[in-house]
């Protein structure tokens, strides 16, 4: 076999398609089926009835979620983004409130904040789990601090007894945005869970799916009551339950019962598909060991679990001789879908450098509730921007249904670019 690099022309070491993903089975074709029989397709109400928390498999997916991660509420929604959006509305964070959040995440996590009209202010993270550093909260955190929004990136937690120590000590709320890690552990709970208010992600990217759909957790009971109102026309419900008193607006983020019905069936496979990225995460790292210094593979911190929603490494371009641009590029070729280069810090997001999150308002950054200076220039978080220089990630090889062997083929293909490593520098790509 020819060992010509692929990005040179020559034959890649893999040619299959890791897209080619579906975990959707029978269970959840009967359960659609079922729905589609029965003809409710929602059976939600926005009024205070019997009908507010909707139907059949919303509450089934709600109850099987409190069973699962052993958590007292679980309120089912139309996306993770509504759910973070929710999730801000419900602890009462408004105008003139500041919330500190990492700048490696989704941006939805910190537009969630700005939609509540709140300032969302960004603190540093741990370079080598890329999660929020608990002492660069504490150095941000100000008398206009409301709440603290964690994120537990790629599979791996958050430090979270230091977070909550912090909540504690200053009165604030906590927030978590668990889309990338159902099923990890912080020491022995369940992460999404040790928060005031976790959110969980059903997209169709994620490790269980609905297409679309978002779960919140909680274990105090007026914040999930007040996530419910948000979900469902709240203005419109809130004075049937007695509480004529609360202003809170809602909207319509309510879960089908056809995703619900998949969803809840997606939930039963979560141990499965976890154990077996745990499995060729564990196998692909210690190959990554023994074989290359210039890649550090995923850390893994004591006493936490790590579910490998992304493989996220670090390359060293100096030790490599290779610039990290090119490597991937090369590694893609091959057939080892790699990305890099992910868009990170979100405070380089237009909405945070032009300062407006509603037409040329300036609102919330300049409102009569906030007069404090603000601005997000480059050098503001410097661990997250080294680790966005740095980074390379696997996204759809690390899971199942691939095997060991497919995480040898990962080693073959980084072998072949050594090989061919002064012809790989002297190409024009």
């Amino acid at each position: 076999m020819s060992n010509k690099l692929a990005l040179l022309g020559g034959k890649p070491i893999i040619d299959k398609n890791f897209d080619d993903y579906n975990t959707i089975g029978e269970e959840e074709k009967k359960a659609v089926m079922e729905v589609l029989d029965a003809g409710k397709l929602s059976d939600f109400l926005g009024s205070a009835s019997d009908g507010f928390n909707g139907g059949k498999w919303v509450r089934a997916i709600e109850k099987s979620w409190c069973e699962y991660f052993d958590v007292k509420h679980a309120v089912s929604m139309n996306s993770a983004t509504s759910a973070l959006f929710a999730a801000v509305s419900a602890a009462g964070i408004g105008p003139g409130d500041e919330v500190i959040v990492p700048p490696l995440t989704m941006c939805a996590t910190a537009t969630a904040i700005l939609a509540n009209n709140a300032i969302p202010i960004f603190a540093d993270v741990d370079y080598k789990t890329m999660n929020i550093d608990p002492e660069s909260v504490e150095k941000n955190i100000t008398p206009r601090t409301k709440a603290i929004f964690v994120v537990h990136l790629a599979g791996h937690p958050a430090d979270m007894d230091p977070i909550m120590e912090l909540a504690k000590k200053h009165n604030l709320i906590v927030l978590g945005d668990n889309a990338q890690s159902p099923g990890a552990f912080y020491k022995d709970k369940n992460v999404g869970c040790i928060e005031d208010i976790g959110v969980f992600s059903l997209n169709c990217h994620k490790t269980i799916q609905c297409g679309e759909g978002g779960i919140a957790v909680t274990n105090d009971d007026e914040l999930a009551f007040r996530l419910r109102l948000v979900r469902n026309h709240g203005e419109n419900c809130v004075k049937g339950f007695g509480r004529a008193e609360l202003n809170i607006l809602g909207f319509n983020l309510r879960m089908t019962e056809m995703e619900a019905a998949v969803g809840y069936h997606q939930l039963q496979k979560l141990g499965h598909q976890n154990k077996c990225r745990q499995e060729l995460a564990g196998y692909l790292t210690q190959k990554l060991i023994e074989n290359f210094d210039f890649i550090e593979p995923p850390h893994v911190q004591e006493n936490c679990t790590h579910v490998y929603y992304l493989y996220h490494m670090y390359f060293n371009e100096e030790k490599a001789g290779i610039p990290i641009e090119v490597f991937s590029k090369a590694m893609d070729a091959e057939g080892v879908p790699l990305f890099t280069r992910w868009g990170f810090p979100i405070y380089r997001l237009p909405i945070f450098q032009n300062l407006s999150a509603a037409g040329n308002s300036g609102w919330p950054f300049k409102s009569p509730f906030y007069n404090q200076d603000i601005s997000y220039p480059d050098g503001l978080c410097p661990m997250a921007e080294k680790s966005e220089t740095d980074s390379i990630f696997i996204e759809t090889m690390v899971r199942w249904p691939q095997t060991t062997s497919d995480m040898d083929l990962i080693i073959t293909a980084i072998n072949k670019i050594l090989e061919n490593k002064q012809e790989l520098l002297s190409a024009e790509l």
